[in-house]
């Protein structure tokens, strides 16, 4: 990748992952990194092969994920991992004035009068899609943009890109039942659910994604 100058949030995300997140995270291993130039800057990562098959070529199903039910176990295993490792305080995938933000994209949020600060951060992937997961084994790719999230964003951000097809999506919820069920996973779902919103004006993924996360919050916001 290159950037005006080295450093910052993407440029930094792999190889802090690499010391911080635990093995028990199942993740490809960074093998080397090469940095050249200064402005602007370059820099080269090199990966273990990955091991697994992708879930989905793309982030948001086009058919149902068929993960048997040790995939599951080994997921959430590795996201409750993941949310204990000491992310440093100025890393985040989103900020708090960002979730503010979110009922441009959703006024329904303003008019039900949600509240939007968050309670929990956790540390967490941050874009936990079907296209950065893998079976056969399981591992969780592209580690670039991690930090800090709300309590629950993960299996927000999954269950939102499987809202297409609704045999995955509830086994999602039911997975991780105990976390989007309480109100740090419904401001989660609402976060993911405008974030998509927004991203519907630039891209045809986002776009088609947008009616299922649109009356997926309304749904939460009734349940309020």
């Amino acid at each position: 990748m290159s950037a005006p100058r080295p450093g910052g949030k993407v440029w930094n995300g792999a190889a802090l992952a690499d010391v911080l997140v635990s093995d028990n995270v199942p993740r490809p291993r960074l093998l080397a990194e090469h940095i050249w130039g200064d402005t602007p800057a370059f820099q080269a990562l090199m990966w273990e092969r990955m091991k697994g098959t992708a879930v989905s070529a793309t982030p948001g199903l086009t058919a149902p994920a068929k993960n048997d039910a040790q995939w599951w176990t080994d997921l959430r295993h590795a996201l409750t991992t993941l949310e204990t490792v000491p992310a440093p305080a100025d890393r985040q995938v989103f900020s708090q004035a960002f979730i503010h933000r979110i009922p441009n994209h959703l006024p329904e949020i303003a008019e039900a009068g949600v509240d939007l600060n968050v309670g929990t951060w956790v540390a967490s992937h941050g874009d936990l899609h079907w296209a950065n997961l893998t079976r056969d084994p399981l591992m969780i790719l592209d580690w670039e943009g991690w930090g800090l999230a709300p309590l629950g964003y993960d299996a927000a951000v999954l269950h939102a890109y499987a809202l297409p097809e609704p045999e995955t999506a509830v086994e999602v919820r039911e997975v991780f039942a105990d976390v989007l069920n309480t109100d740090a996973g419904r401001l989660a779902h609402l976060v993911i659910c405008a974030e998509i919103i927004q991203a519907a004006e630039r891209d045809s993924l986002h776009a088609r994604l947008a009616p299922y996360a649109r009356r997926f919050a309304t749904e939460v916001l009734t349940a309020q």
